[in-house]
């Protein structure tokens, strides 16, 4: 197995111009819709990125349910990723840039009998 090459990410040093851009964003986010404490909630979650601990409890009694939406969903075209996901439940955020997911095409998928 090769390793990657450094130059296969390449990362532009822009770090205090995004984190200017975060702060201006920030202070044009209102209360509605909490958006906030939406916002400081993906900070909190890009402020350990590689490093969440891996202490998920398993819930108990779950059943899951007989019928669910799942969408194709598609990201902003600067990042072009295109992922299945669960409707209901609010926006899903991209794996590959972290920018909100749009369901494109939506359909129902029904619990296979064991």
């Amino acid at each position: 197995m090769s390793r990657k090459s450094s130059n296969s990410c390449p990362v532009d040093d822009g770090l205090e111009e995004l984190i200017a851009d975060i702060r201006k964003r920030y202070s044009q986010l209102t209360d509605d819709r909490c958006q906030r404490r939406l916002f400081l909630n993906r900070l909190r979650n890009l402020a350990r990125f590689g490093a969440e601990p891996v202490d998920y409890e398993a819930p108990e009694g779950i059943e899951l349910p007989k019928e669910l939406e799942i969408g194709l969903a598609v990201c902003h075209p600067e990042c072009g990723n295109q992922a299945l996901v669960v409707v209901e439940g609010g926006p899903q955020g991209c794996d590959c840039c972290g920018g909100t997911m749009l369901p494109v095409e939506i359909g129902i998928y029904r619990l296979k009998r064991k």
